[in-house]
């Protein structure tokens, strides 16, 4: 089974606040969630880091790449996964309907993540 350190390693960007001290991120706390749920931790953050595309706009020149997902915190909070982010952009001044298209497609990626630990958990018990 995969580990805390191998999904790290694995996903440097996504965790790359990890070594933050608190007064910066929750993410200084590490995964805060059952072993069992790493592997489901594992396939997210392998679909967020390849979902990228380029999305054109008449507003940017070039078109938007897809963010980069940057974790703020992953907890089990009332027996249900927990992941918040941000998103960082290679360009600023992004309008603001393609900010929210991206986090609506990353929010769908997480809510079918919880629902794999629902599963898991019902599982389970």
């Amino acid at each position: 089974m995969i580990t805390q350190k191998e999904i790290f390693e694995k996903y440097p960007k996504i965790f790359g606040d990890k070594d933050k001290p608190m007064t910066e991120t929750c993410m200084c706390w590490g995964l805060e969630v059952p072993r069992s749920w790493l592997p489901i931790i594992d396939e997210l953050c392998d679909t967020m880091t390849n979902c990228g595309y380029v999305q054109y706009c008449s507003e940017v020149e070039g078109g938007v790449n897809f963010p980069q997902v940057v974790a703020d915190q992953v907890k089990e909070k009332f027996n249900s996964l927990r992941f918040y982010y941000h998103l960082e952009y290679q360009k600023k001044n992004i309008p603001d309907n393609i900010v929210s298209q991206h986090s609506a497609y990353i929010d769908g990626m997480i809510a079918y993540a919880e629902n794999r630990v629902y599963r898991l958990e019902k599982h389970i018990n």
